[in-house]
């Protein structure tokens, strides 16, 4: 049953890539939304199989990749993904015919189609492959897929811009993935993953370039760069699914190749632990500063998938000093969260397109007032940012305190003082981040939905379509769902997790709370302060203070700006924040005519790492060009010379 509904699946999708690309089919944004939502539809009913009957197949012979036969592999951890990427999809196919009008010419839809079709099949695929070879084509399949995604309004600068970024992330990525993939090749002579083990000293070295290749394409600082530039050049569908899941699969990749295979070495444990911890702390404090709405989202992205990759180092560390309950723990929280961002932040950028779609800006400057006039867009993104910020009841809330749980425990039973010392210090930078959440997602509901509207835009705002509601209240409803049913996927874990470990554990215990009672109260709660409220029908009004100036307008309101301030005044050593003021007027001392404040940030490892590199590559590339001389005659000694270099090299080793 996998084999077949995995078969239909892949032809579903690959006609409705073939078909989009005819302009006739292209207008009707109907036909490709029924083919893509049946495909995601068609890989959930693949997920139940696979939570119920694991299976390992081959694919038809001749969809065989040169020589190499494409295999497959369906159990309970690529079922999850599976899971995740079926129901972001099936909100995504809801949401995008209503978005797509408001862009009129400004994409080929034909093309964004046909390539939305593809990176599904391909996202799909990845998650299923069992063998290096069919991984990295269906990998190489996705980068390039969602390369053209992202350049969908290839006609402006910012997008050229971010495709290159991303396209030099995609490559870089890809290359230390296959460099990993041909060194573990070498030592195991097999392709199978299964066959691959990271538990001898030979496999260190493939092992620390897979996990760099994975953490570029999951965006963990400092290899984030390309994320807060492509999410917000995507189409708002595609920055859904690039951020909800296509992320998700290179953390996915850590799990099935480094944790269930066994990596022991506690150095490269404590890199990504490292990297996962600063990534989480970076990605918030960004998020904090910024202007455009799904920039600042593209920051939390980096938080996250720091928190995701922080519950799997916990894992790999606690494996090595032999604490396998932190371990399964720790694996748990990581999956888990994995799912839970997954669904919360397609939902926010869902509900950030649907601002854009109907206020023409993603400015959160421009904004406000907008809660009146999109009350279900409000709603919906009240929720996902409850859930991001890991307030009860909601998903977030219970794969954050597994996170803190597996800290906890590491830090009273490790034998090290050091292991110790350090889950401390993870404890108290988890706290901040937490704090830095809930106040950027405070900015980013009070600026954007309360208050008055800051432009015209935001003044003759509606609220979005019915296809764009729906896939904002399915996702929210999974969060709900999935908040509630914590004992369910700690059970549903559980066999990941004592593969990983090699015994049996008792995970299911791990979370303690009823998150059904804290629900029910919560919502006794509201709704007796609504009928204390509605008891007193007296309506007061009072005038607000407005200093003098007369009517209060927009321009008395909290700006983006003067709410991020103090925190980034605090830490303005890593954001390099500065605030210029410029006032004019004749006596501008006593009587200033006009008063100008602007703040400026910095991003250090743009200026001080990456635009460095970019101009040594360059220089090097402009010294090479000079062997371009035009003379075959000189092609050929360099191609002689380069045959005699191999051929010793060959001989030497």
């Amino acid at each position: 049953m996998p084999a077949l509904l995995t078969n239909v699946f892949c032809l579903l999708l690959a006609l409705g890539a073939l078909v989009a690309i005819f302009r006739r089919w292209s207008d009707h944004f109907l036909f490709s939304a029924i083919v893509f939502g049946a495909g995601s539809a068609m890989l959930a009913t693949a997920v139940v199989c696979g939570f119920n009957a694991p299976a390992l197949w081959q694919a038809p012979q001749v969809f065989a990749i040169g020589f190499f036969p494409i295999t497959f592999r369906l159990d309970t951890l690529s079922a999850i993904f599976l899971g995740l990427l079926g129901c972001v999809s099936v909100a995504t196919s809801f949401f995008s015919p209503g978005y797509l009008s408001h862009l009129n010419d400004r994409i080929h839809t034909g093309h964004y189609w046909s390539a939305l079709c593809l990176f599904l099949l391909s996202m799909a695929l990845v998650v299923l492959s069992a063998d290096a070879i069919s991984f990295i084509v269906f990998w190489e399949l996705m980068s390039l897929s969602s390369l053209a995604l992202v350049g969908a309004e290839h006609k402006k600068h910012q997008v050229q811009r971010a495709v290159l970024i991303y396209l030099g992330a995609t490559r870089i990525a890809t290359a230390f993935l296959a460099s990993g993939f041909l060194w573990m090749h070498a030592i195991t002579q097999s392709w199978n993953f299964s066959e691959w083990h990271f538990d001898n000293p030979a496999s260190y070295a493939p092992a620390f370039l897979i996990l760099i290749g994975f953490c570029i394409k999951a965006g963990i600082w400092p290899f984030h760069i390309w994320l807060p530039y492509a999410h917000p050049a995507a189409p708002t569908p595609v920055s859904s699914l690039m951020s909800g899941v296509m992320i998700k699969i290179a953390l996915y990749g850590m799990v099935r190749l480094l944790v269930l295979g066994d990596l022991n070495y506690q150095p490269l444990a404590y890199l990504a632990l490292f990297l996962g911890t600063v990534s989480a702390f970076w990605g918030v404090l960004f998020a904090l500063v910024q202007h455009d709405l799904k920039r600042l989202l593209a920051y939390h992205s980096v938080e996250n998938v720091g928190l995701i990759l922080m519950g799997i180092s916990l894992a790999l560390l606690s494996k090595t000093a032999q604490l396998p309950e932190i371990a399964a723990i720790g694996l748990a929280a990581g999956i888990f969260h994995c799912v839970n961002h997954g669904l919360f932040k397609s939902l926010l950028f869902l509900g950030a397109g649907c601002v854009d779609a109907q206020a023409h800006t993603r400015d959160l400057g421009h904004l406000g007032g907008l809660a009146k006039r999109m009350p279900w867009t409000m709603v919906s993104f009240l929720i996902g940012s409850a859930a991001i910020c890991s307030l009860p009841p909601l998903n977030g809330f219970a794969s954050k305190y597994l996170i803190y749980q597996a800290v906890f425990q590491n830090m009273w039973l490790s034998g090290s003082l050091v292991d110790r010392g350090l889950s401390i210090a993870i404890i108290c930078l988890l706290a901040l981040v937490g704090g830095l959440a809930l106040a950027c997602f405070t900015k980013a509901m009070g600026v954007t939905f309360l208050g008055n509207a800051r432009s015209k835009g935001a003044m003759a705002a509606k609220e979005a379509s019915t296809g764009m509601i729906v896939s904002q209240l399915i996702l929210a409803l999974c969060c709900f769902v999935l908040g509630l049913s914590v004992p369910q996927v700690l059970l549903i874990l559980k066999p990941i997790c004592e593969a990983a470990v090699h015994q049996p554990t008792n995970i299911e215990n791990a979370f303690p709370i009823p998150q059904a009672g804290v629900a029910i109260a919560l919502l006794t709660l509201a709704l007796l302060i609504y009928a204390i409220c509605m008891h007193s029908s007296r309506v007061r009004k009072y005038i607000t203070w407005e200093c003098g100036f007369g009517d209060l307008s927009s321009r008395t309101q909290v700006t983006p700006d003067s709410f991020a301030q103090p925190v980034a005044r605090i830490f303005s050593p890593i954001l390099r924040y500065r605030v210029t003021f410029e006032i004019t007027g004749k006596d501008r001392r006593h009587f200033p005519e006009q008063i100008k404040v602007e703040p400026q940030m910095v991003s250090i490892l743009e200026q001080k790492i990456y635009l460095p590199a970019i101009w040594l590559v360059g220089q090097m590339a402009r010294v090479l060009a000079k062997i371009q001389a035009g003379s075959i005659h000189l092609y050929l000694v360099y191609l002689c010379f380069t045959l005699l270099l191999l051929l010793f090299l060959g001989t030497a080793l």
